[in-house]
C-alpha cells in the first residue's frame, strides 16, 4: 500500500490534528456535500507540492483553519454563535480557530516496505516549510524525492481534480499533445531545442550571406575589367570635345569684339543730335512749371473759399437746433397756458356753485332761527293758556290720585308689565326706524358720491384721450424725423459707397499708372533682348491668342504666373538673358527654354470628357514652333463654360485636373476653389483727363453729402421730442393711474350702495314685525288702561267737574304734552341750526380754497404769456440770424463757383503744356534710350567676354593669345571693376561710350581661319553647340570609372577573404544542424515512446470501461498524430466510438460518453510511468449507475499493492466495491471536518 495515511493539522476545514486513513488498495472517500471531501483532495495535493492557485485558494495563508467552535444550549442544540475555547496543545489539541500555521503529513511506503514521511507546513504569513522524514529540506530536494517514486508534481500524474475529467474531454489537439509532451519528459528539452533551432537558423543565414557576398564580389571583378576599356574611349571623346569648345569660344570672342566696335560707332553718331533735344526739353519744362504754379494758386483760393463755406455752414448748423428748441418751448408754453386757462374756467364755475350753495345755506339758517323763535313764543303763550291749579286743588289731586291707586291693583300691575313691554318694543321699533333712516341717508350720500366719482371718471377719461392723442402726435412726429433720418442715412451710405468706389478708382489709377510704366519697361527690355539675343520669341501672352473673346479671362487664369514668361529657343539663351537683365538691373522675368523644358503629353481623354469642358490648349491659337511652351503653360487644364461643369468634372468624376470657368473661378487639383480674374488684359489706361473727371465726381458727391447733412434732423430736435414723449407718457401714466383709482373707488361706492340696499331690504321685514308686536302690546295696554280709567273717573268725577275737564287724564296729558312739545321743539331747532352752521362753514372753506387755486392759475397764465412773448422774440431773432447765415453761404458758394471755373481753365492750360512737354520728353528719352541700349550692349558684351575669360581660366582651357595673360582676369565677378561707371553726361549733354576692361588680353584668332562676313553667327554657334552636345552625350553615356584599375586589385583581395569566411560559415552551419538534429531525435524518441504506449493502451482501456452484456467487445478509441515529423509541435486527435454507435466527433458525444472517454484517456496516460497511487475527485458525477459500476470494476481489477486508487465519490455503486471507506462528516460541536475509516475487506465473501 503506497499511501498509508494522511495527517492534517488546522488545514482548511480540519481543525486541530487529525489522522485520515489508513488507505487500502481501493479506498473510497464519501460524505455529504460541504463536509470536507474536496479539502482532503486539497490536502493530498498540498503535501505533494501542488501550487496554491490549484487548491481553490488565492494565497497559501488561506489554507490555515479559521473556524470557531459553536456554543450549545444545555439541551444540546446549537446556540447559533461561536464560543472561544481554551488553548490546547498545538500538536495534539483541536485548536480554537486562531492557529498560526497548518501542516499536512503523508506517510508513504515504497516497494521495499520502507516508510517515507512527507510533510509541508504553511503559516498565516504565507511561508512554506518542507520536511522529509522529519528533516527540513528545500523544495527542489522535496520534489526530487517525489520523482524517485514516479510522483510527478508538474504533470500531476497522481490525481484528477473535480471537473478535470470534463476539461480533458474538451481539450484541443494542441493541449493533448502538450500533456503527452509533459508526461514523456520531452517538454523539459523544449528550451534547449528552441535555442538549437535559433542557432541553426543563424548559421544557415550567415552561410547564405557569405555565399551571396562572394558571388557579388566576382561580379564586381568582371565589371571593373569592362570599365577599364571604357575609360580609354572616354579620354578620346573628351579631347575631341575640348577642341570643339575652344573653337566655339574663339568664334564667340571674335564676334563680341566686332559688336563692341559697331555699338561705339553708333553712340558717337547719336550724340550729335542730343544737345539740341535737351535745350528744347528744358524750355518746355519751364513753361510747365509756370502753368502748375498758377494752377496751385487757383487751387489754393478754391480751398480757402471751401474752408470759409464749411465754417459758415458749421455755424449755421449750430444755430438750427436752437431754433428747434425755442419752437418746442413755445409749443410747451402754449399747451401749459391753455391747460391752465381750462382749469381756471372750471374753477370759476365751481366757485359760483359754491357761492350759490352758501347763500342757500345761510338763507335756510336764518329761516330755522326765526322758526325756533316763533315756536318758543307760541309755547310761552300756550303755557299761559293752560290750566293752573291752586295749592288746595293740587293737594286734592294728590289725595284722589292715592285713593285711585288702590283700585284695580291687578290691572295696574299688568299694565305696568305691559307698559314695560310697550317701552321695550317701542325702543326696538325706534331703533329699527333709526337704523332704516341711517341706511337711507347713507344711501343718499353714497348716491351723491357715486355721481361725483362718475363725473370725475368722465373728466379723467377725457384727459387720458387728450394725452393719448398728444402722445400719438408727438410720436408720429418723432417717427417722421426718424424715417427722414434713415432716408438721409441711406442716401449718405449710397454716396459714401460711390465715394469709396471713386477713391478706389483714384488709387487704382495710381497703381495702373505704375503698372503701365512697369509693362512699358518690360516691353522695352523684351525688345532689347530680342534685338541682342537671337532665339528670344516673346512673352507667352503675346505668342497666343484665345479663339473667342469669351475665353480671354479663363485663358489668363490658366496661364497664371506664366503669362509674362518669355519663351526662348535654348537654355543658354535664357541664361544669357538673365545675365543681361541682372547687369542692366531691368527687373526679373521667367524664361521658358524650348529645348530643355519638360512637357507632359496632353491627355486626349479630356478633349471630349464632358459637354462644356475643353482643354485650354485647344481654345488658343499659337505658332507651332512654341507648342512645347504652350503645353507647359496650360498642361491638362480645362476651360469650363460654368461652375456646374467644373464641379461635375472635378467632384462627381473625381478627375485631378485644374478646371477654370469663363468667369475666372478655379477648382484646383486638390479640390480647393479660388476666385480670380485675368491680369493680362492690361488695366484701364488712366489718362489725366479721366483722373480729373474722377476728382470732379468726388467733389460733386461731397457736396451732395454736405446737403444731406444739412437737411438731416438735428440731435437737439430729437432730444426735445424724446423729452416731450417722456413727459406725455409720464402724465398719461399718472392720468391712467388716477382713472384706475377713480374706477376702483366708483366700484367701491357701487358695492356699498348694493350692500346698503341689501341692509334696507333686510330691515323692512324686521320693522314690520316690530310694528306688529308694538301694536299688539298697545291694544292690551289700552284695554287695561280703560279699566283703570273707569275706576279713576269715579273717584275724580267731582274734581274734574270742578276744574272743567272731561276727565283727569285730559288734565294730565295736557300738562305732559306741553312739556314734551317744548323739549322736542327746542331739540329739533337746535339740531337744524347746528347742522346748517357747520355746512355753511365748510362751504366757506371750500370757497376760500377755490379762490386760492384761481389765483395760482391766474399767475401761471400770466407767467406763460410772458414766456410766450419772450420765446416768440427769441424765435424771430433766431430765424433772422439763420436767414442771414444762409444768404452769406450763398454768396460764398457763388464766389467758389467762379474760382472753380478759373481752376478748370488753369488745369486745361497745364494739360496742354504737359502734352507738349511729354512729347519733347519722349523724343529725348527715345534718343537717350537708344544710346543707353548701345551702352548696355557694350556692357553686356564686355561682361560676356569677361565671363568667357573667367570660364577659360576656371576650366583651364588653353586660349591662344597674342598679348596678355588669363591670370589677370579676376576669379570673382565685380561689376565696379569690370564695368566702368562713367558719368552719363559730359559738359555738352552728350553720352559717353562705356569702357569695358580687356585685362590687356589680345586673342589670336588664326585658329579660326577665314571668317565669312555673310555667315550667320547664330547658325554657326548652333552647329558648334550641337557638336559639343553630341560629344557630351556620348561622354555621359559612357560614365567611365577612372579608378577601375585601383579598385580591381582591392576587390580581388576582398574575394580571397570572403571565401575564407564562407568556408567557416559552412562548417558552423553543419555543426549547428548536427546538434539540432540530435536534440530533435532525442525529443522525438521520448515523445513517441510515451505516445506509442498510450496509443496502444487507450483502446484496451476504453474497451474495458465500455464493454457489457449488450456489447461484450466494448467501444473503440484511438489517437492520431497531426505531424509525425515533429509531433510535439502539432496536435494529437483523440477519437472515441461508444459501443453500438457510429463514429462521431468528441464534441457530439453525450456527457457520460465524454466522461468515459476522458477516464479511458487518463487511465491510459497514467499507465505510462505510473505513480504508486491515483487520487480521483468525483470523476463519476456525470455517469449513470451502469457506467459507475464499470468504472468501479475497472478500478477494483487494476488496484494492487503497487497501484493504489483513492476515489472521492457519492455514488453507492462505486464505493460499495472499494476495499475500504473513509467517511467525512461535519462535527458541529467543534465546527470542523471529521473522518471515520471502515475496512470492507472483512465483509468480503
Amino acid at each position: 500500500m503506497p499511501l498509508i495515511r494522511i495527517e492534517v493539522c488546522d488545514f482548511k476545514s480540519y481543525r486541530g490534528h487529525q489522522i485520515i486513513g489508513p488507505f487500502r488498495n481501493f479506498t473510497s472517500v464519501i460524505g455529504p456535500n460541504g463536509a470536507g471531501k474536496s479539502n482532503l483532495m486539497d490536502a493530498i495535493s498540498f503535501v505533494l507540492g501542488v501550487r496554491s492557485a490549484q487548491l481553490r485558494s488565492s494565497q497559501l495563508k488561506d489554507l490555515v483553519y479559521r473556524g470557531r467552535r459553536l456554543a450549545r444550549n444545555p439541551d444540546g442544540e446549537d446556540a447559533g454563535q461561536a464560543q472561544p475555547e481554551e488553548d490546547e496543545d498545538e500538536g495534539e489539541g483541536e485548536g480554537d480557530g486562531t492557529a498560526k500555521k497548518a501542516w499536512v503529513l503523508a506517510v508513504y511506503e515504497d516497494a521495499n516496505k520502507k516508510e517515507w514521511r512527507y510533510q509541508r507546513t504553511v503559516s498565516t504569513s504565507g511561508q512554506s516549510e518542507y520536511r522529509l522524514d522529519g528533516k527540513v529540506v528545500t523544495l527542489n530536494a522535496y520534489n526530487a524525492a517525489l520523482v524517485q517514486h514516479n510522483i510527478l508534481v508538474k504533470a500531476k500524474n497522481f490525481l484528477v481534480f473535480q471537473g478535470d475529467v470534463e476539461a480533458v474531454a474538451q481539450q484541443s489537439p494542441k493541449e493533448l499533445s502538450r500533456l503527452i509532451d509533459q508526461i514523456s519528459g520531452s517538454l523539459e528539452l523544449a528550451g534547449e531545442y528552441e535555442k538549437a533551432k535559433e542557432a541553426l537558423d543563424r548559421a544557415t543565414e550567415n552561410a547564405t550571406f557569405n555565399f551571396t557576398k562572394r558571388r557579388g564580389i566576382a561580379g564586381e571583378i568582371k565589371q571593373y575589367k569592362e570599365q577599364k576599356d571604357e575609360a580609354k574611349r572616354f579620354e578620346t571623346l573628351v579631347d575631341e570635345r575640348d577642341d570643339l569648345v575652344l573653337r566655339r569660344i574663339l568664334f564667340k570672342l571674335f564676334h563680341i569684339q566686332k559688336s563692341l566696335e559697331e555699338h561705339a560707332h553708333a553712340i558717337r553718331e547719336q550724340n550729335k543730335t542730343l544737345a539740341g533735344l535737351r535745350q528744347e526739353q528744358r524750355k518746355h519744362e519751364k513753361a510747365l512749371e509756370e502753368a502748375r504754379s498758377e494752377q496751385a494758386k487757383a487751387r489754393g483760393n478754391v480751398m480757402q473759399k471751401e474752408k470759409k463755406i464749411k465754417k459758415a455752414e458749421k455755424a449755421l448748423e449750430t444755430k438750427r437746433p436752437d431754433l428747434v428748441r425755442i419752437e418746442a418751448q413755445i409749443k410747451h408754453s402754449e399747451r401749459k397756458r391753455d391747460k391752465a386757462q381750462q382749469e381756471l374756467e372750471k374753477l370759476k364755475q365751481t366757485e359760483n356753485e359754491q357761492k350759490r350753495q352758501l347763500e342757500t345755506l345761510l338763507k335756510d339758517l336764518d329761516t330755522v332761527k326765526k322758526a325756533a323763535n316763533a315756536a318758543q313764543e307760541a309755547q310761552r303763550k300756550a303755557a299761559q293758556r293752560n290750566l293752573s291749579l291752586s295749592e288746595e286743588s293740587l293737594e286734592e289731586y294728590r289725595r284722589l290720585k292715592a285713593a285711585a291707586s288702590v283700585l284695580a291693583v291687578d290691572e295696574r300691575q299688568s299694565l305696568e308689565t305691559l307698559t314695560r313691554d310697550e317701552k321695550t318694543t317701542g325702543r326696538t321699533l325706534a331703533q329699527l326706524k333709526d337704523k332704516l333712516e341711517q341706511f337711507t341717508q347713507k344711501r343718499e350720500k353714497l348716491e351723491e358720491e357715486r355721481q361725483s366719482q362718475q363725473q370725475k371718471k368722465t373728466d379723467l377719461e377725457q384727459k387720458v384721450q387728450e394725452l393719448s392723442a398728444d402722445l400719438a402726435k408727438v410720436k408720429q412726429e418723432d417717427e417722421n424725423q426718424q424715417s427722414e433720418r434713415k432716408r438721409i442715412e441711406t442716401l449718405e451710405k449710397e454716396i459714401n459707397e460711390k465715394l469709396v468706389n471713386i477713391y478706389e478708382q483714384l488709387t487704382q489709377a495710381g497703381v495702373d499708372q505704375q503698372e503701365t510704366a512697369r509693362e512699358s519697361r518690360l516691353k522695352e527690355t523684351l525688345s532689347n533682348l530680342q534685338r541682342i539675343f537671337p532665339g528670344v520669341r516673346g512673352r507667352v501672352v503675346d505668342l497666343c491668342k484665345p479663339t473667342q473673346r469669351k475665353y480671354e479671362t479663363a485663358v489668363a487664369v490658366v496661364l497664371g504666373r506664366n503669362i509674362d514668361a518669355i519663351v526662348v529657343d535654348e537654355e543658354k539663351t535664357a541664361i544669357d538673358c538673365i545675365e543681361y537683365m541682372r547687369n542692366q538691373r531691368a527687373g526679373q522675368a521667367t524664361f521658358i527654354p524650348l529645348d530643355t523644358i519638360q512637357v507632359k503629353p496632353v491627355n486626349d481623354k479630356f478633349r471630349a470628357f464632358a459637354k462644356g469642358a475643353r482643354l485650354a490648349v485647344d481654345v488658343i491659337t499659337y505658332d507651332p514652333a512654341v507648342e512645347r511652351a504652350m503645353h507647359h503653360a496650360c498642361g491638362n487644364a480645362l476651360v469650363c463654360d460654368s461652375m456646374d461643369v467644373a464641379k461635375y468634372v472635378c467632384y462627381e468624376k473625381g478627375q485631378e485636373v485644374k478646371a477654370v470657368t469663363l468667369e475666372g473661378t478655379i477648382i484646383h487639383k486638390s479640390g480647393l476653389i479660388t476666385g480670380g480674374k485675368s491680369s493680362s488684359t492690361g488695366g484701364k489706361k488712366w489718362e489725366e483727363k479721366d483722373v480729373q473727371g474722377l476728382y470732379r465726381v468726388r467733389d460733386n458727391l461731397m457736396a451732395q453729402l454736405l446737403e444731406l447733412n444739412k437737411s438731416k434732423p438735428r440731435g437737439k430736435e430729437s432730444e426735445v421730442l424724446v423729452a416731450e414723449i417722456s413727459r406725455l407718457e409720464s402724465a398719461l401714466s399718472v392720468a391712467r393711474d388716477d382713472l384706475n383709482a377713480c374706477q376702483a373707488k366708483l366700484d367701491g361706492v357701487k358695492s356699498e350702495i348694493k350692500h346698503t340696499d341689501r341692509e334696507i331690504k333686510q330691515l323692512q321685514p324686521e320693522l314690520r314685525k316690530a310694528q306688529s308686536a308694538y301694536d299688539k302690546v298697545k291694544e292690551k295696554v289700552d284695554a287695561l288702561a280703560a279699566i283703570i280709567n273707569a275706576a279713576e273717573d269715579d273717584i275724580f268725577a267731582d274734581f274734574c267737574e270742578q276744574i272743567g275737564v272731561a276727565n283727569i287724564r285730559e288734565y294730565e296729558e295736557r300738562q305732559l304734552k306741553l312739556a314734551q312739545a317744548e323739549s322736542e321743539a327746542r331739540l329739533q331747532f337746535d339740531t337744524q341750526i347746528a347742522r346748517l352752521t357747520h355746512a355753511s362753514q365748510f362751504v366757506q372753506e371750500q370757497i376760500q380754497m377755490t379762490t386760492e387755486r384761481l389765483a395760482t392759475y391766474r399767475e401761471i397764465i400770466a407767467t406763460e404769456n410772458a414766456n410766450f412773448e419772450r420765446l416768440e422774440a427769441e424765435r424771430v431773432a433766431a430765424q433772422e440770424d439763420i436767414a442771414e447765415s444762409e444768404e452769406t453761404i450763398k454768396e460764398l458758394q457763388g464766389e467758389l463757383k467762379e474760382l472753380n471755373e478759373d481752376l478748370e481753365e488753369k488745369t486745361k492750360k497745364v494739360e496742354e503744356v504737359k502734352k507738349t512737354t511729354s512729347k519733347a520728353s519722349r523724343v529725348l528719352d527715345q534718343a537717350l534710350k537708344e544710346i543707353a541700349t548701345h551702352n548696355d550692349e557694350i556692357e553686356k558684351l564686355g561682361l560676356e567676354r569677361s565671363s568667357i575669360y573667367r570660364k577659360c581660366r576656371l576650366d583651364e582651357i588653353k586660349l591662344p593669345l597674342e598679348a596678355g595673360n588669363l591670370k589677370n582676369v579676376p576669379m570673382e565677378e565685380n561689376l565696379r571693376d569690370e564695368v566702368a561707371m562713367d558719368v552719363d553726361e559730359d559738359d555738352e549733354g552728350t553720352q559717353r561710350v562705356k569702357r569695358v576692361p580687356d585685362y590687356g588680353i589680345e586673342v589670336d584668332f588664326e585658329a579660326l581661319g577665314e571668317v565669312d562676313a555673310d555667315e550667320d553667327p547664330a547658325e554657326t554657334l548652333k552647329e558648334l553647340d550641337e557638336a559639343i552636345a553630341k560629344a557630351n552625350a556620348d561622354i555621359e553615356r559612357l560614365a567611365p570609372n577612372l579608378k577601375a584599375m585601383d579598385r580591381l586589385d582591392d576587390v580581388e583581395a576582398k574575394l580571397l577573404e570572403t571565401e575564407k569566411e564562407a568556408e567557416k560559415a559552412r562548417k558552423d552551419s553543419k555543426t549547428a544542424r548536427e546538434h539540432f538534429n540530435e536534440l530533435k531525435k532525442q525529443r522525438c524518441d521520448m515523445f513517441n515512446k510515451a505516445y506509442n504506449h498510450i496509443s496502444e493502451r487507450i483502446d484496451q482501456v476504453y474497451k474495458d470501461l465500455t464493454k457489457g452484456k449488450m456489447a461484450p467487445a466494448g467501444g473503440v478509441a484511438y489517437l492520431t498524430l497531426e505531424d509525425s515529423e515533429e509531433p510535439y509541435t502539432a496536435g494529437i486527435k483523440y477519437h472515441a466510438m461508444p459501443p453500438m454507435k457510429r463514429f462521431r466527433d468528441m464534441e457530439q458525444l453525450s456527457g457520460g460518453e465524454k466522461t468515459i472517454a476522458a477516464l479511458a484517456l487518463l487511465f491510459a496516460i497514467h499507465s505510462y510511468q505510473p505513480s504508486p497511487f491515483f487520487v480521483l475527485d468525483e470523476v463519476d458525477a456525470a455517469l449513470d449507475n451502469t457506467n459507475v459500476a464499470k468504472i468501479a470494476n475497472y478500478i477494483r481489477t487494476h488496484s494492487s499493492e503497487t497501484f493504489q486508487f483513492i476515489v472521492i465519490s457519492l455514488k453507492g455503486s462505486l464505493y460499495e466495491r472499494s476495499n475500504s471507506l473513509v467517511g467525512i462528516y461535519r462535527d458541529q460541536d467543534v465546527n470542523s471536518s471529521r473522518t471515520l475509516t471502515l475496512d470492507l475487506t472483512q465483509y468480503d465473501d
